[in-house]
């Protein structure tokens, strides 16, 4: 009698467990489609421009690893979105040697072709000042100045972060102020656009810095902006980019080609805190 009651025991324990294994494999089945989020290595807030993509002394920027972030869940049929980060402005980079259209709108024609480094060897980030789905409105200065350029926000070929610097600047006071967040960090004087060739208005974003081995006459460093000049005067071979850059000379005149001067120590200030990709709103 005991030997049949342990067999019908070891027989409904056999029956429990293949019942158990295929429920396993149907919800396993069910759960294949369910979101899923991987974690990308991002800059982080370990420091006050941790969350940036550092530079060299040359201008070219990398990413500094830090803090993650997680992509958007990856559904079937659809390729997963790139998440912004909403902790200040958020910036995007391309990945190494990647490679990426520009449009001209989401989905629209595709206008010029980003690479992974600028024109001055920086890392090419961009600052996202416009969001619609999986497309990101980015400023460019291969674009005219106030037209946003528009990329597919694939984590295939970009990475995302954050800047909390602002730099804002006032043509008509001729001063400036560096802010992280609401806070006003520094505030200095500047020289700016001569009548003939003004500086010019609008939302823009740091492309490139660069510490010595300059023209003299940018001083110390600078910082290239994504802003372009319209009115290049006569006679005019430097180049159409706006940059806020250095200068032994007067300040809180207008007088330059466009370009925003300050004293050496402030700009280089500038360029040991502000990362690429930081907002410059430039404003009457």
């Amino acid at each position: 009698m005991k030997r049949h009651t342990s067999t019908i025991g070891a027989a409904a324990l056999l029956a429990l467990l293949a019942i158990g294994a295929v429920a396993w494999v149907v919800l396993s089945r069910d759960a294949s489609n369910a979101p899923t989020a991987k974690p990308t290595t991002l800059p982080g807030p370990g420091s006050a421009r941790a969350s940036e993509p550092k530079r060299t002394t040359s201008g070219t920027a990398s990413p500094t690893p830090g803090a993650t972030s997680r992509s958007a869940p990856e559904k079937a049929g659809r390729r997963p979105e790139l998440n912004l980060l909403r902790r200040g402005q958020p910036i995007v980079w391309l990945r190494r040697d990647e490679r990426i259209p520009i449009r001209s709108a989401p989905g629209g024609k595709v206008l010029k072709v980003l690479h992974w480094r600028t024109q001055f060897g920086s890392r090419t980030v961009l600052a996202v000042f416009r969001h619609r789905g999986r497309w990101a409105g980015v400023p460019t200065p291969l674009l005219a100045n106030g037209r946003l350029g528009w990329v597919k926000l694939d984590p295939s070929a970009l990475r995302a972060g954050w800047t909390r610097y602002v730099i804002d600047i006032d043509l008509s006071t001729k001063d400036a102020q560096l802010r992280l967040g609401r806070r006003v960090l520094r505030s200095f004087e500047v020289t700016v656009g001569a009548p003939g060739s003004p500086t010019p208005t609008g939302r823009f974003a740091i492309t490139d810095t660069f510490r010595g081995h300059l023209n003299p006459a940018y001083g110390c460093c600078a910082l290239a902006l994504t802003a372009t000049q319209a009115s290049l005067p006569s006679g005019w071979f430097g180049g159409s980019r706006i940059a806020i850059h250095g200068t032994v000379g007067p300040l809180g005149v207008a007088e330059s080609h466009g370009c925003v001067r300050a004293s050496n120590p402030d700009v280089s200030a500038l360029v040991k805190r502000v990362g690429l990709g930081a907002p410059v709103v430039i404003h009457q």
